[in-house]
């Protein structure tokens, strides 16, 4: 799935989507330069390089993963000219061989997009849509022909207009800023789960289990992307509804069994800003405190998506007052679909192309020693699973989703996540 803000659509003032060749064209037609994340090119790569030798293909996908990410485009002259390319004689799996074979690391979430011309003029083009990589800095190795043959292995860039490879130094920043980037993410998801732990204990008047879950992009959103209005949330909010049911029918094979939604079932899509972040809660509002199961959504500028859920509310009727924490795993699952659904919708709202980290917990009032109970409908009645563990502590689980996933990545990103809690009470997947 290629990314729905490029520089195609900052230059053009177009909004987030697809590229199309009405917008190549139009660029071509006012002349847009090259830059950092835009290449021109006017000829598609050789059908069948020598095995082994110098990728230009490579090369060019890995100076943009290297940089921020960017855009070549295939049918366009140095002149900035539309001179088209015969798409019939593009193989996106070759090239994608291609990378895997002379790339170390290989560069993934790279998008090939053929698009027919619409003028009527025949000059189709190809536009290959490169991410920025969470894996930089990428190396190519190979031979060419230079003088006298000669092995290389070096890591390119774009610089400006041009494409460059890096020295000594610029790789030790490379690998310095990987290694920072993902101890920047690791120490903000757990800020996220400890202030948001704080909050919601905080606001349980009686013994309560909560589950936290944090999505949290591995890259910061693009500071030219501005914040998302009050409507842009709500438009999130609701598309993230329509699209956790889809995930939800995917994964289980009665998802009603689950019952209701849960955000919007008990939130009103009435979002209010906070600090760097849009919240929509049931609690902490005394005009919309209700006696229903507490819920808090905070949708952050950064891209980062939180939610936490009251899984213990009304778990079991009042003929179990034996059990002092029960866990509604249908709530527990529903929540954590519903959590990657709107993460990812809150995504593309934000034009990211980031992977995202994922990590849910289960959190109760500190020190109470108290065992989590592992609730199951049973024909339909909640019942405390037979045999199944009910520790005391639950160990965080994780997952992650990566640049542009689709319906099928995110089911299988939120089954894993809801299978790294469910397995410590010694349960699959299924609530019944």
């Amino acid at each position: 799935m290629a990314r729905s803000w490029t520089r195609l659509h900052e230059y053009l003032g177009q909004p987030p989507g697809p590229v199309t060749y009405e917008m190549v064209a139009e660029a071509v037609q006012r002349k847009l330069g090259e830059s950092d994340d835009l290449d021109w090119k006017e000829a598609l790569p050789p059908v069948s390089p020598v095995p082994g030798q110098w990728n230009e293909f490579a090369k060019d996908v890995a100076a943009m993963a290297n940089t921020r990410g960017g855009l070549l485009v295939y049918g366009v002259s140095d002149t900035v000219d539309m001179v088209g390319v015969d798409l019939n004689q593009v193989n996106d799996k070759q090239l994608g061989q291609w990378l895997r074979v002379h790339l170390q690391p290989t560069v993934s979430g790279v998008s090939y997009l053929k698009l027919p011309a619409t003028d009527g003029s025949g000059k189709d083009t190809l536009v290959v849509d490169v991410p920025a990589s969470e894996m930089a800095p990428h190396f190519l190795y190979g031979w060419q022909q230079k003088d006298k043959d000669k092995t290389t292995f070096n890591a390119p860039y774009r610089h400006r207009d041009d494409t460059d490879y890096m020295a000594e130094h610029q790789i030790a920043l490379a690998y310095r800023g990987r290694f920072t980037r993902q101890q920047t993410a690791e120490a903000a998801v757990e800020q996220h789960l400890r202030n948001t732990t704080d909050l919601v204990l905080g606001e349980s008047e009686v013994q309560a289990a909560w589950l936290i879950v944090v999505a949290h992009p591995s890259r910061p959103i693009p500071r030219m992307v501005p914040a998302l209005s009050r409507s842009e949330v709500q438009g999130v909010m609701s598309r993230s509804a329509k699209r956790a049911e889809r995930l939800l029918a995917s994964a289980i094979p009665m998802p009603r069994l689950l019952g209701p939604q849960l955000f919007s079932h008990l939130l009103a899509n009435s979002p209010r800003k906070g600090l760097r972040r849009w919240v929509d809660t049931n609690m902490l509002v005394p005009a919309r405190v209700t006696r229903q199961r507490g819920i808090l959504v905070e949708l952050h500028h950064d891209g980062t998506v939180v939610t936490a859920v009251d899984v213990s509310h009304h778990a079991l009727p009042p003929s179990h007052p034996e059990v002092p924490l029960p866990v509604s795993l249908a709530t527990l699952i529903s929540a954590v679909f519903e959590t990657i659904a709107l993460a990812d919708e809150h995504r593309l709202a934000l034009r990211a192309d980031s992977p995202v980290e994922l990590r849910a917990v289960l959190q109760t009032q500190p020190g109470s020693g108290l065992r989590f109970a592992p609730v199951v409908l049973d024909h339909g009645r909640p019942e405390v699973a037979e045999l199944a563990r009910q520790p005391r502590s639950v160990q965080p689980a994780y997952s992650d989703l990566a640049p542009f996933a689709g319906d099928q990545a995110l089911t299988a990103g939120a089954t894993d996540l809801a299978e790294g809690l469910l397995h410590q009470f010694g349960l699959e997947m299924l609530p019944t």
